[in-house]
């Protein structure tokens, strides 16, 4: 459990770090960068699903693209809460949170290919089915 959360919070420091090279977003320290990630996973794990329920007909009618606003949303608010992370405006916050979900989700899926394994139910065989 704490592996997998450090794991998450590595992937979403790196996935900062790559959007501040690609976006207008920067940030001052590395530490900034830390201090956001964590923010994120914390915001993303008690926040977020309070904002997908209290805009749940936006995101039914647009068919969930608005899960991207509120993404954008909380990336557009994160400098307030860590001084050294800057996000000049939303449109930058918005092709942010994209890139960031992009890359999350790329390290998450690989992460979860590689820990899923199935066992062959012939256990003679000694075979181990990959997924």
């Amino acid at each position: 459990m704490v592996m997998r959360l450090l794991w998450h919070w590595a992937i979403l420091v790196f996935g900062l770090y790559l959007i501040t090279l690609i976006t207008p977003i920067s940030f001052d320290a590395p530490k900034d960068l830390a201090w956001a990630a964590l923010l994120l996973i914390v915001v993303n794990t008690f926040i977020k699903p309070i904002l997908i329920l209290i805009s749940l007909p936006l995101v039914l009618l647009t068919l969930g693209l608005f899960l991207l606003i509120i993404n954008a949303l909380i990336l557009y608010t994160l400098p307030h809460f860590v001084p050294g992370f800057h996000v000049p405006g939303f449109l930058s916050a918005f092709f942010g949170s994209v890139l960031l979900s992009l890359i999350t989700g790329f390290f998450t899926g690989y992460e979860k290919r590689v820990s899923v394994r199935r066992v062959d139910v012939n256990a003679r065989s000694g075979k181990i089915i990959d997924i």
